[in-house]
């Protein structure tokens, strides 16, 4: 599930929940390109997450295809803490 970032605005930094107009409800900054670079930034972030995750998964599925389960299952849960820790440190 993608995480939304807070979109700031780039002059007085109130939190902008709606955008009416392409500008700022609190100083009446023009913010549509903000946003949209904003949001395009978001996007690549969580591509290059779900590539990195697929590939980590990948790697996994391969190293450990002749380990017993507990095995598996613990370098499963070492590959999602990772994926989480990446996605968690870009957003923040």
């Amino acid at each position: 599930m993608p995480l939304r970032t807070k979109i700031e605005c780039p002059k007085c930094s109130a939190d902008l929940v709606i955008k009416r107009g392409g500008v700022c409800p609190n100083c009446g900054e023009p913010i549509t390109e903000h946003v949209a670079r904003v949001r395009a930034r978001e996007r690549r972030i969580e591509q290059v997450v779900a590539i990195i995750g697929t590939a980590l998964m990948l790697g996994v599925m391969l190293v450990t295809s002749g380990v017993t389960l507990l095995e598996g299952i613990a370098a499963y849960a070492v590959v999602g803490a990772v994926i989480y820790y990446l996605a968690r440190r870009t957003f923040v």
